[in-house]
């Protein structure tokens, strides 16, 4: 509710800005048994997600890979607007994956991922809903 509120705050304060936001849940890590992956269902998550779509109708929702396909082909259904897809979260993966170099000396995953997908996955799996995926709306003027 708080997090709502202060984007709608902000979107009345300064109405020519971007708003995005991202809700995303902690998965198991590595040597901490204190995080409980299930202390926020799907159905809460969905509800929040909605509620944020409702309320701020402008505003841009992240879905990361941290949630299952499942979910996140149906959430972008409704109310996401942004997701991510070929993802790495391994301590110095970026580096190698954008590089093309050995990826040796990267450290461990900061977080599991749910949705392993390839871009090319993701964004045929959208076409084939009839979405229409979209990798930039922005365009650089030099």
């Amino acid at each position: 509710f708080a997090t709502g509120l202060h984007v709608y705050y902000l979107q009345r304060k300064y109405p020519w800005v971007e708003y995005s936001l991202s809700c995303p849940r902690l998965r198991p890590i590595i040597n901490n048994e204190k995080i409980n992956p299930l202390d926020v269902g799907e159905a809460q998550l969905t509800q929040i997600l909605c509620a944020y779509r409702l309320f701020l109708p402008y505003a841009g929702i992240t879905v990361s890979s941290r949630e299952t396909k499942r979910f996140r082909d149906g959430i972008v259904k409704v109310a996401a607007t942004k997701v991510s897809a070929g993802v790495s979260t391994g301590i110095g993966d970026h580096e190698a994956k954008y590089t093309h170099t050995e990826e040796k000396g990267t450290g461990d995953e900061q977080f599991e991922i749910a949705d392993t997908r390839s871009f090319d996955s993701m964004y045929n799996d959208m076409e084939s809903e009839g979405m229409q995926p979209v990798t930039n709306d922005y365009v650089y003027v030099g």
